[in-house]
């Protein structure tokens, strides 16, 4: 691609691009959470969104549709602030709940971005293929991640939540973060190619994936994400790291002194022309 990925932000010395922190800007574009009376912590695994903003205008021109197949909390809608329409997959009932608040503030910031925005809830690896879209932007979730204690000991009802809070989200039984690791991959190399018939020739797919650490070991989650997409049928266009700012994932575990990954991976991939 001729445009240059991010090059408003900087990096720092080993390469890794530094988004600045998102939660500002967040309650800006989604006073849902405060309405709503929704702590940010609840889904720690949010996108950031000027990193995703970042990569809707890297792949995407201004009336293109961008499909995020797994769209969680919705940081995706910030597309539809830039010109984009965009479609949201969501398994989970009470964060369909969430989108639908959040495109009530997107419409509030822009009048009319509602009518550029469609949610579909379900499982998006029996929803796909779903040729709608000229680009998909995700971020899958890990295998069993909410499985372990590992990840939860030490932290309050409050801080997770019971009503809305990820404990409930991780229990759907289509979720695949519940999955082992061997089905898990199983999944995913369904819905990397499911992805690939959804988009047309040129269409792009974009995968927000962390790497972790099981037993000390690295667990190459990124490249195992671009493994399978090569061999449903798409081609490497570019591949960025960047640095969060941590979550309660890396916290918890910084706090018993594990090892952890502190990048994360911005793979983007496109189906043949």
């Amino acid at each position: 691609m001729a445009k240059v990925f991010a090059s408003e932000y900087p990096r720092n010395d080993i390469g890794l691009i530094l988004f600045p922190g998102d939660t500002y800007y967040r309650k800006e574009l989604f006073p849902f959470w405060d309405r709503l009376g929704v702590s940010l912590s609840e889904h720690p695994a949010k996108a950031n969104v000027f990193l995703v903003q970042s990569i809707v205008e890297y792949v995407s021109e201004p009336g293109e549709t961008i499909m995020d197949i797994m769209a969680g909390t919705g940081t995706i809608l910030v597309a539809a602030l830039i010109g984009r329409r965009v479609v949201c997959i969501e398994i989970e009932s009470s964060y369909v709940e969430l989108l639908q608040q959040g495109v009530l503030d997107i419409e509030r910031a822009a009048p009319g971005a509602e009518e550029m925005i469609t949610i579909i809830e379900g499982d998006c690896s029996k929803i796909l293929p779903l040729p709608v879209a000229d680009h998909i932007i995700f971020s899958p979730p890990y295998a069993q991640i909410m499985r372990s204690k590992n990840i939860t000991s030490g932290l309050d009802k409050d801080t997770w939540g019971e009503g809305r809070g990820i404990l409930k989200y991780s229990k759907h039984p289509d979720n695949i973060g519940n999955l082992n690791e061997f089905l898990y991959h199983q999944r995913m190399e369904i819905i990397y190619k499911k992805a690939f018939e959804s988009l047309p020739p040129g269409g792009t797919l974009t995968i927000i994936i962390k790497d972790h650490m099981i037993k000390g070991k690295r667990v190459y989650i990124g490249n195992r994400a671009m493994r399978d997409c090569i061999r449903a049928g798409f081609e490497e266009v570019a591949r960025f790291k960047w640095l969060p700012h941590g979550s309660v994932y890396t916290g918890v575990h910084k706090g018993a002194g594990w090892e952890v990954v502190e990048d994360e991976d911005i793979i983007i991939l496109r189906r043949p022309r």
